[in-house]
């Protein structure tokens, strides 16, 4: 149950907060200075490190078949071709997921490792870490935003077996005191999570303080819910806070939700300053009601 605990911990919450960037601060990732210095030098440093992603990243994204970039701005078709060999073999795609758009603009997201598909809304830049999509965001108009461009490259050394999906939204409106919204969609393959009662979920909370990287989170209430389709969602909200570049105290609130699929136990991570709740837990809650447990016949 302890050793359970720890990896469920160490692969949803920890990486959604080492996932945060400090408004004025570099993140871990890489060495980005604040606005507040020389623009050219922010440019210089900012395509050197996403070369460097980019690099990183090609070394094991697999060539993707017919797909399609999912970003805020207008979406292309990307098809390609394999090169040709003596004995051309069809390769199963590693990623063994699916990003599909619908006729509102909003995304399917097929995840056949964990057995499940979910609706994403339209206007977030949603990727697969390991797919082309993560590398055209960098080369999007809104990845010029410095602080969309550290959030992006937070994530290029995650796992994607364990971070299946990664969205950012890029509004301007929505960056507030330099925050940027983020979602992020784990999978851990190694439980199960009973949601009969709230133990396990009290358990992990217990924990979420000593996990503190940059950001220290406190947890503010613990739930299992019930969706109108009938599926246990444990349910985790916690605060934590910065202080702003103009001095201010800045409130972080964060909920992660948890609910059993196929494969193992699967988390939602939201993570954004308390002013924009009312714009995104609606959001959240939307999404929830798209589950969809997909069961191989």
């Amino acid at each position: 149950m302890n050793n359970r605990r720890t990896i469920l911990i160490a692969l949803t919450f920890l990486g959604a907060i080492t996932a945060c960037v400090v408004p004025g601060l570099p993140t871990s990732s890489t060495s980005l200075p604040t606005p507040t210095v020389d623009t050219g030098r922010i440019e210089t440093m900012v395509a050197g490190t996403v070369s460097a992603a980019i690099v990183q990243t090609e070394q094991f994204a697999p060539v993707p078949a017919s797909t399609t970039v999912f970003t805020a701005a207008p979406i292309a078709a990307i098809t390609s071709t394999p090169a040709p060999t003596e004995t051309p073999t069809a390769e199963p795609d590693p990623t063994l997921s699916q990003l599909i758009e619908q006729e509102d603009g909003s995304l399917l997201f097929v995840d056949e490792r964990a057995g499940y598909q979910i609706e994403l809304p339209a206007g977030w830049l949603v990727m697969r870490i390991n797919e082309k999509e993560y590398l055209d965001a960098f080369s999007l108009e809104e990845a010029a935003n410095p602080h969309v461009q550290q959030s992006l490259l937070s994530v290029q050394n995650e796992n994607p077996d364990v971070l299946r999906l990664f969205a950012v939204d890029a509004n301007p409106d929505h960056i507030k005191n330099e925050f940027v919204t983020e979602m992020r969609l784990g999978l851990n393959e190694e439980l199960d999570m009973s949601l009969n009662s709230d133990e396990e979920l009290q358990a992990i909370a217990s924990e979420i303080p000593a996990t503190a990287d940059i950001f220290r989170f406190e947890v503010t209430s613990i739930n299992i819910v019930t969706s109108a389709s009938g599926m246990d969602i444990g349910v985790i909200e916690a605060r934590s806070s910065f202080m702003s570049p103009t001095g201010s105290d800045v409130t972080i609130y964060q909920k992660q939700v948890f609910f059993n699929v196929p494969a193992g136990t699967q988390s939602i991570t939201l993570t954004m300053v308390a002013e924009l709740k009312d714009t995104f837990l609606p959001v959240l809650d939307e999404m929830l009601e798209t589950v969809n447990i997909v069961v191989d016949e």
